[in-house]
């Protein structure tokens, strides 16, 4: 590896070595010149035709040829997966093309005929922006989490503060206590009293 070469960069370069890439696309001479780019880049590539049903196991990026809208059902799945990046193979700009790549969350396209220029940044700004994408998804599932388990907290504070008539400021306490004293969740404990209210 090139020392002059500043250490982000050497990362990018590490780490599209390590990407497990499925090109879907007819097996002609522009599939052979791409599956040759990807392996030059450094990339571990397979190739199939036509689409499969699912997703195989460990791909991190997909490479699809987009065919008009009737052909496409097989690629239904990929709307569905969150964590690979998506690349599209268009000939066209068809209103019914773009609306597939909106649909399918493309993270970036590669026209034809397909040319080795352009691969490469397809590649890292696809990557780029799915893992930003899986960031965010993460993010929200977290906060969406915490929201829960604050409402729990509050309707179980409630119940407690109804039922033994204190303050909802003792029973956010006596909550916040038995969780520390028995080293369980504070959600866990509300769910209970929630679940014995119920009964």
């Amino acid at each position: 590896m090139n020392e002059d070469m500043p250490v982000r960069d050497q990362n990018l370069l590490r780490r599209l070595r390590r990407m497990r890439v499925l090109v879907i696309h007819p097996d002609d001479q522009e599939r052979s010149l791409l599956l040759a780019q990807l392996k030059r880049i450094g990339c571990q590539v397979e190739s199939l035709w036509p689409a499969p049903e699912s997703l195989p196991d460990h791909v991190d990026v997909v490479l699809f040829l987009l065919t008009p809208l009737s052909d496409n059902k097989n690629l239904s799945w990929l709307a569905g997966e969150n964590a690979i990046a998506r690349i599209a193979i268009i000939a066209f700009e068809t209103p019914e093309v773009l609306s597939e790549l909106e649909r399918l969350n493309v993270h970036g396209v590669l026209s034809k005929p397909i040319r080795v220029f352009g691969v490469l940044a397809a590649l890292t700004t696809a990557i780029g922006l799915a893992r930003h994408e899986s960031r965010l998804k993460r993010r929200i599932q977290s906060l969406d989490d915490t929201l829960k388990a604050r409402r729990k907290i509050e309707q179980a504070v409630a119940i407690l503060s109804k039922t033994r008539e204190i303050s909802e400021e003792e029973a956010y306490k006596r909550l916040r206590d038995k969780s520390q004293n028995s080293k369980t969740p504070i959600s866990a404990i509300a769910d209970a009293i929630i679940a014995s209210s119920d009964i």
